[in-house]
Parts: structure tokens; C-alpha cells; sequence
């Protein structure tokens, strides 16, 4: 009985040491420290705005109108006054005369040519003049006299050639005498009637076209003279001069060049990969290196049918909508919207998490928790994404913060006024 009393108190004694030895445990476990606090992000809200895709492209200013006045003779430069930035008023106007004193003496020599020819169109369709018709035929009278005479002669030697007083010789000469004084009484008595009845339409023709050829050996011979001066195909300023006075040329030698100032473009080179998305109207953004810090927006004027063969490129040209002061050579750098969308669906670049399986996911915060969303983005510019889907106009996305965040974690925000402390090393904030 006594053993039993003694293994009962045994037990209780043990028991009691056991529940002070739990007690202090308790305490002891209360002195390792706080728990983990939720990790510290930022978080923007996606806005709506616009955004836009280009692509940046360097080109220069040029002049459509602009032209390289070459010389079409050889010769010395006569007249050249011009030095560069002159005006050129108005089309027509002369820039250059090459001195050449042959196609002068040339231009004078058939102008006389044609004055001749036209002297002698005018007496034939005139007529004859009386005076001329009577030396006509008093020239027949003559022949006739001589014509008989010379037929009387004919018959005497015939006669005495027969009866053996002269040779055969003698009558022979008679024979050809008869018919040579015939011969000139039958074409003098041909040009009395010519004379009485005037000039023939066929002779007076073929004058006339002797005239013709005069007149156009005149325009030849003008037209070597005018290739000597030189005049401008339009109004524009001069922009560089390379021949003064005296100075020789030769055949298609550069003498000046000309540029319409007003016709100045912006031309750049377009890849072949955006070659088919310009489109006439296209808006742009230039900034000119002559005039840092300002930017004027543009427009595509013109874009070539085709391709540069040798730099796979596109040419494209634009004009400016404002006023500015441009210059040929200055150097231009281009951004050429090809895509503009005016009430996108926009969040930070930093919101946008791209995954090992190539997706793309980005963190909202909702009731203190960070929600992943499968996201589709467009266009990228400025530090800005567009949101095609899986997000919706003021949800607040986490921007920083969220490198190692997991579906539905706890978040924290940082207080009002106040920015997110960075992490230390090893990833602990």
C-alpha cells in the first residue's frame, strides 16, 4: 500500500514539471522574432491615350526644281554675271552666252541668201517688163536677117557645087551656118513668146521653193546661234557658279546649277521591310539638325513606285506643315508613323512581364493581392505598351515589385507620399 501511495506522488511530481517546463517554452518560442511582411510594390493605373508605331529614318532637304545648266556649244563664256544665292526672276531669263562670231557671220550670210530669193519671187510674179519684150524682138529681127542670109548663102553654094566650082567641103560649112542661125531664131522667137506670156506657175514654184530653203537655212543658222545663249528653264536662286567670263566650255561642261527654293523637300530612304506600308499623307515627325530642340510635324508627299536596286530602299518624300526656315543639305531625322491608334489602352513598359514560355502576363492589385493576367500587347513607344486584351481602364497594374511575385500573393502599397524603399542585396526590402 505504501509502494502504491509513493509511485502515485512519483507521478504527479513529474506532471507539474512537465507543465512548468511547457510554459517556458512558450516564451521562449515568442522571442524569435515577427513574421515575414508582404513584399512592397508600386502600381500604376492603366489610362487611355494615344500611342503610335514609326520607324526613325535620317534623310535630307532637296529641291524638286533644281537643275544643272550644262553648255550646248563650244566657246568662250561671253556673258555670266551671277554668283550664288542671285534670283532668277522669271523663266526665260538669260544665264549664260558662249561667244561664237561664226554662227553670227553665218546667220547674216543667208539672211542675205533669203533676200535674194525673195527679190527674184516678186519680179517673176511681177511679170515681164516692156523693155525686156522689145530687146526680145529686136534680137528675133536680127536672126531673121541672119537666117535668111545665111539661107540665100546655102543656095549659091549649092548651085556652084553642083556645076563643080566648090567642094563638098564648102557646101557642108553652108548646110551647118543654115542650121545654127535657125536654131538661134527658133529659141529667141521661144523667149519673146516666154516674155509675152510671163513667167510659167511651174517656174514661179520652183522659185518659191528656193525661197523655202533660204528661209530655213536662216532658222538653222539661227537656231546654232541661239544655242549659244543660254536662258533658265524657270524661276529659282542660284546655287553654285562654275565659270565666270572668258573662261572656255566645252560641249555638256557644267556652267551653273539653279533650285526653285520653294519646292524643297524632305527626302529619306525607307527599308524594304516598311517599304509597303507608306502611303501618301502618312503622318511624320522631323527634327532638323540646324534647328535643335524643335520638331515639326509633316507628311508623306510623294513615295516612289519602286525600289532602289542597289539599297533595297524606298525614296519618300515629305513636306513640313509649318514654316521653317530650310536650306538644300540639311540633314533631317525622320519618324514616319506608320500605325496610330488615338484611345489605346496603355500601361507602363515596366508592367509587362514576359514568361519562359514566350507569353506575356503583368500583376494587378486587387483587394491586397496581386493578380497575374495573360495579357495581349500592340504597339511600344515611349516607355508605354498598348493592352489589346486581358486588362481594362483604370485597373492598377504593379510596375515594380513583382519580379518574384506569385498568383494571388500578398502585396503591399507604400503610403501615401511615400516611395517604395529599394531592395537590399539579396532580394529582401
Amino acid at each position: 500500500m505504501k509502494t502504491i501511495w509513493t509511485r502515485l506522488l512519483l507521478a504527479l511530481a513529474l506532471t507539474g514539471l512537465a507543465g512548468i517546463t511547457g510554459c517556458g517554452g512558450a516564451d521562449t518560442s515568442g522571442q524569435s522574432g515577427p513574421q515575414k511582411k508582404a513584399p512592397l510594390v508600386t502600381v500604376r493605373a492603366a489610362e487611355t491615350a494615344s500611342i503610335s508605331r514609326g520607324i526613325e529614318l535620317t534623310g535630307e532637304v532637296v529641291a524638286v526644281n533644281s537643275v544643272v545648266i550644262a553648255a550646248t556649244v563650244e566657246g568662250p563664256v561671253g556673258y555670266c554675271p551671277w554668283r550664288e544665292g542671285d534670283r532668277i526672276e522669271r523663266a526665260g531669263q538669260k544665264l549664260v552666252e558662249i561667244d561664237r562670231e561664226l554662227y553670227r557671220s553665218e546667220v547674216k550670210a543667208s539672211e542675205a541668201a533669203l533676200d535674194v530669193a525673195r527679190a527674184k519671187l516678186e519680179d517673176m510674179k511681177a511679170g515681164t517688163r516692156p523693155e525686156e519684150i522689145a530687146k526680145a524682138k529686136e534680137a528675133v529681127l536680127q536672126l531673121e536677117e541672119s537666117a535668111s542670109f545665111a539661107k540665100t548663102d546655102l543656095d549659091r553654094v549649092t548651085k556652084l557645087a553642083a556645076g563643080g566650082s566648090l567642094s563638098r567641103e564648102a557646101l557642108d560649112k553652108a548646110r551647118m551656118e543654115h542650121l545654127a542661125q535657125q536654131s538661134r531664131l527658133s529659141s529667141a522667137r521661144q523667149h519673146l513668146e516666154m516674155l509675152e506670156a510671163g513667167y510659167t506657175k511651174t517656174a514661179i514654184a520652183v522659185q518659191d521653193a528656193v525661197v523655202n530653203e533660204a528661209a530655213a537655212k536662216v532658222n538653222l543658222a539661227k537656231a546654232r546661234l541661239a544655242e549659244c545663249i543660254i536662258a533658265a528653264p524657270f524661276a529659282g536662286t542660284v546655287t553654285r557658279v562654275f565659270v565666270r567670263p572668258g573662261d572656255m566650255t566645252a560641249m555638256k561642261s557644267p556652267l551653273l546649277e539653279l533650285a526653285d527654293l520653294s519646292s524643297l523637300v524632305v527626302r529619306v530612304a525607307v527599308p524594304e521591310a516598311h517599304a509597303a506600308e507608306v502611303r501618301d499623307g502618312m503622318p511624320a515627325v522631323v527634327r532638323l539638325d540646324a534647328v535643335p530642340g524643335k520638331t515639326f510635324p509633316g507628311k508623306v508627299v510623294r513615295a516612289y513606285p519602286g525600289l532602289d536596286q542597289r539599297m533595297r530602299t524606298r525614296t519618300v518624300e515629305l513636306t513640313l506643315d509649318g514654316p521653317a526656315a530650310l536650306m538644300p543639305g540639311m540633314f533631317a531625322r525622320v519618324r514616319l508613323v506608320i500605325e496610330s491608334v488615338p484611345d489605346a489602352l496603355v500601361v507602363p513598359r515596366e508592367a509587362v512581364i514576359v514568361t519562359p514560355a514566350g507569353g506575356q502576363v503583368l500583376f494587378v492589385v486587387e483587394d491586397g493581392k496581386a493578380l497575374q493576367r495573360k495579357v495581349t500587347t500592340g504597339i511600344e513607344e515611349a516607355g508605354r505598351v498598348q493592352i489589346l486584351s486581358g486588362l481594362k481602364t483604370g485597373e492598377k497594374v504593379i510596375i515594380s515589385g513583382h519580379e518574384k511575385l506569385k498568383d494571388g500573393a500578398a502585396v503591399r502599397l507604400p503610403e501615401a507620399g511615400k516611395s517604395p524603399a529599394a531592395p537590399a542585396k539579396g532580394g529582401v526590402r
